[in-house]
């Protein structure tokens, strides 16, 4: 049964992650707002690929997001210890 008949069933709910959301997540920890344009892409891809078919990503392409996700991850957790320390996770 693939997540496209799961969501069809009612079993599954997507997830939408608005475009501002990432934007505002970027501009606060000071990264390039290109990056959401970038973060949206692999967004809408990854819901036409789970839903509609396979094959639509590469290696390549998770490898890219991995390394992206990585870095905007060292971003935020760089200006929760600047701003918020109280918010940081335990260790």
């Amino acid at each position: 049964m693939t997540l496209k008949q799961w969501n069809e069933n009612g079993w599954l709910r997507p997830h939408k992650t608005s475009r501002q959301e990432i934007s505002n997540l970027l501009a606060i920890v000071h990264r390039d707002l290109t990056d959401a344009a970038y973060l949206e892409t692999c967004r809408a891809k990854r819901n036409i690929v789970e839903y509609d078919y396979v094959g639509g990503a590469t290696s390549a392409n998770a490898d890219e997001l991995i390394e992206s996700v990585e870095s905007l991850k060292k971003n935020v957790l760089e200006w929760l210890h600047s701003c918020h320390p109280d918010l940081m996770p335990d260790k």
